[in-house]
C-alpha cells in the first residue's frame, strides 16, 4: 500500500478551482501541497448516502464565500478506500481540514449551517464571509435608486453563492427599476425550481405587476378622467395600477382601499386581490406594506 504522503503520480485535479474532485493520485498535490498555500477541506463522501451530497452543497457555499482562501477537495470513499483507512475515516460524510502542509482539524458527519459558518469564520476570518453584508449593501443601493450599482453587487454575490435566492430576487428588482423587463423575465423564468425564498417570490410578483402595467395609461390622463367621473371605480383601479407601475406604491394602495371602502367585493374582489399582490411585491416588512395593511384593517374592523 502506498503511503498518502508519498508522491502518488502527482495527479492533478481537473482544473484550478476552489471545488475539486480528488483521487488517490491527486491527494498529495490537491491536499498536502495545496494546504501550504491555503486551507484545504478534504471531504469524503459516498454516492450511497444522500446526506453526503446535501452537506457537500453547504460546504461548497461557504468555500466559495471564502474568496479563494479555502478549497474543497471531494473524495469518493468507494474509490479511495486505502486512503480512508490511512486517515482513520470510519464513516461518511467526514471532513478533514489541512493547513500548512498537515492535518489541522476535522469533523465527522453533518453539522448545522450556523456551526459551519462559525467554524469557517474562525478559520478564515469574518471579513471573508461577507455575503450578508454584500446583500445588505446591494439592497441599500437599490432603495436609493442606484439600480445599476446594486445589480453589479448582486451579481458579485452570485459569484460566491451561485444559487442565492436573495441575490436573484434583488437582480429581478434591479431589472424592473432599470425598465429591463425582458431581462427580468428571462432571469425569473430560467431559475430552477429548487431556488426559492419569500424574497424571490415577492420579486416575481413585482415583475408580474410590472409586466401587466407596461401599457398603463399616463397618470395625468387617468387623473383627468377621474376628475370628471370620481365615482368610476374602474378608473380608480386603472389609476392604482398605473401609480404602482410608475413607482408610487403608497398612492396605489390608497386608491385600492378607496375602492374597497366604496364596494368591498367590487369586480369579483379585484381591488383586494391587487392590493395583496402589491403587499407581496413590496415585501411584508416594507413600511409601505405595513402602513397599507394598517389602513385596510382599520376600515375592515372598525
Amino acid at each position: 500500500m502506498a503511503l498518502i504522503f508519498e508522491d502518488l503520480k502527482n495527479g492533478a485535479g481537473k482544473h484550478d478551482s476552489v471545488i475539486k474532485q480528488g483521487t488517490m493520485q491527486s491527494f498529495k498535490s490537491d491536499v498536502m501541497e495545496e494546504s501550504k498555500n491555503r486551507i484545504v477541506f478534504a471531504y469524503f463522501q459516498s454516492a450511497k448516502n444522500p446526506k453526503c451530497e446535501q452537506f457537500a452543497q453547504l460546504l461548497e457555499k461557504y468555500i466559495r464565500l471564502s474568496n479563494g482562501k479555502a478549497v474543497l477537495v471531494k473524495f469518493n470513499i468507494e474509490e479511495c478506500q486505502s486512503l480512508a483507512i490511512q486517515l482513520g475515516i470510519q464513516g461518511v460524510p467526514t471532513t478533514m481540514i489541512f493547513a500548512q502542509g498537515g492535518l489541522a482539524d476535522g469533523f465527522a458527519g453533518v453539522v448545522p449551517e450556523s456551526q459551519l459558518k462559525s467554524f469557517m469564520q474562525a478559520l478564515i476570518g469574518k471579513a471573508a464571509l461577507s455575503l450578508d453584508e454584500m446583500l445588505k449593501d446591494a439592497a441599500e443601493k437599490l432603495a436609493q435608486g442606484q439600480a445599476q450599482e446594486a445589480l453589479e453587487e448582486y451579481a458579485a454575490v452570485l459569484e460566491k453563492d451561485e444559487a442565492n435566492p436573495s441575490a436573484f430576487a434583488g437582480m429581478i428588482r434591479c431589472f424592473i427599476d432599470l425598465k429591463q423587463l425582458d431581462a427580468a423575465k428571462d432571469l425569473a423564468d430560467g431559475l430552477e425550481d429548487s431556488i426559492k425564498s419569500p424574497d424571490l417570490q415577492a420579486a416575481k410578483i413585482a415583475l408580474k405587476l410590472a409586466l401587466e402595467s407596461q401599457n398603463a395609461p399616463e397618470l395625468d390622463e387617468i387623473k383627468g378622467k377621474l376628475l370628471q367621473t370620481p365615482e368610476d371605480l374602474q378608473l380608480h383601479y386603472d389609476y392604482a395600477r398605473a401609480l404602482f407601475a410608475k413607482g408610487h406604491p403608497q398612492e396605489a394602495i390608497d386608491q385600492l382601499i378607496f375602492i374597497i371602502k366604496k364596494e368591498q367585493n367590487w369586480n369579483n374582489d379585484a381591488a383586494r386581490q391587487q392590493l395583496f399582490q402589491i403587499f407581496s411585491a413590496l415585501g411584508q416588512t416594507n413600511p409601505v406594506t405595513v402602513a397599507g395593511r394598517r389602513k385596510l384593517s382599520s376600515f375592515l374592523f372598525s
